[in-house]
């Protein structure tokens, strides 16, 4: 159960950044956003604090601290900052029912409250399924949904609404059905894919969000080619982010072409050693890769010696459950190199 909710409410992921509003030219939104993908936590989020000071908790930087505090427990791997993101998403809700309540509002009014109220739902929705709500979460799934659905019946060209009905439709058709037991759900892969390209073509820094899903999507879906394409862009737009080379190196890894993928990996290490708000936790996820690449290649040396690197930082590590399972792996790779059996 847990984990169909998971890939049902990769809304979370979908509304990761929510993306600018089509009637926004706001530049500070981009800036937010430009600091979220390149993984500048802080800084984005005592901006925000102090924009939301200056305008009275408007719904706008409300909702936009929200999404950096859900990247950034993402990142983290962590839950320290939930009271507060639950807090602004209840807040976002209450006051964009109050304005959806409101007479005579112009379409774009309600396609951005729509938009606002739906993100916000989904947000919880993730939230929630992965702290074991499930019916508040599946509750909350489902609002979100239809929402996203109303603003682009109201917009067509709200794209960062395409993103996450795309991102669900997507993975209900690929995971859902097996998981609940639900063979008549209809295939709507192609469709998904076609919603979120819909959200590229945002010109803003939401389109890059889109295409972080999208490349996950295509990996899925073995259209490797295409996300590796897709790929090669979101570094070259953002080439500090670790966020965009996880999704680089992960196609490589896919598509079996191990070398790349240690390229890639090796890359992705550095930007995580010289990062100030780097997880140490993806380094030891991203060394343990690299070393378990060199044994799949044969170089049973240079996979050693990656793993020796892991075992010698073991008490580095925060003590999580991702954590012991990733430094288990390396101990029994060290003992199967150790032991002659590559």
């Amino acid at each position: 159960m847990k984990v169909a909710l998971n890939v049902l409410l990769a809304l979370s992921v979908m509304l990761s950044s929510a993306g600018r509003l089509q009637a926004s030219d706001d530049a500070w939104i981009e800036k937010v956003m430009a600091w979220t993908i390149d993984g500048y936590f802080q800084k984005a989020e005592d901006f925000l604090n102090e924009r939301i000071a200056r305008t009275d908790s408007a719904i706008s930087p409300c909702f936009y601290l929200a999404s950096v505090l859900n990247s950034k427990m993402t990142h983290f791997e962590n839950i320290d900052d939930a009271g507060k993101f639950e807090h602004l998403l209840t807040y976002i809700i209450k006051k964009s029912n109050e304005r959806l309540e409101q007479k005579d509002l112009s379409d774009s009014a309600l396609a951005k409250y729509y938009f606002y109220r739906g993100s916000a739902y989904g947000y919880l929705a993730y939230f929630q399924g992965q702290n074991g709500r499930w019916v508040k979460a599946l509750e909350n799934g489902i609002k979100a949904i239809k929402d996203l659905t109303a603003c682009t019946e109201i917009d067509s060209a709200m794209y960062e609404a395409y993103l996450g009905l795309g991102t669900y439709k997507y993975w209900r058709s690929t995971k859902l059905k097996f998981v609940l037991w639900l063979p008549f759900l209809a295939d709507q892969r192609e469709e998904g894919i076609a919603d979120i390209k819909r959200a590229l073509r945002s010109s803003s820094n939401s389109r890059y969000m889109a295409m972080h899903q999208l490349i996950y999507i295509l990996i899925d879906y073995k259209h490797y080619d295409e996300a590796l394409q897709y790929a090669r862009e979101a570094i070259a737009h953002f080439p500090e982010s670790q966020f965009m080379w996880w999704a680089y190196a992960h196609v490589y890894y896919k598509r079996h072409d191990y070398p790349q993928a240690v390229k890639a990996y090796q890359h992705l290490l550095k930007l995580i050693e010289r990062h100030p708000e780097s997880n140490p936790s993806h380094w030891l996820d991203c060394q343990l890769r690299i070393a378990e690449l060199y044994r799949r290649m044969g170089q049973n040396d240079l996979a050693r010696r990656a793993a020796e690197k892991i075992w010698q930082k073991r008490s580095e590590f925060p003590e999580t459950e991702k954590n012991r399972k990733r430094l288990a792996r390396a101990e029994r790779l060290l003992q199967e190199l150790n032991e002659g059996q590559f």
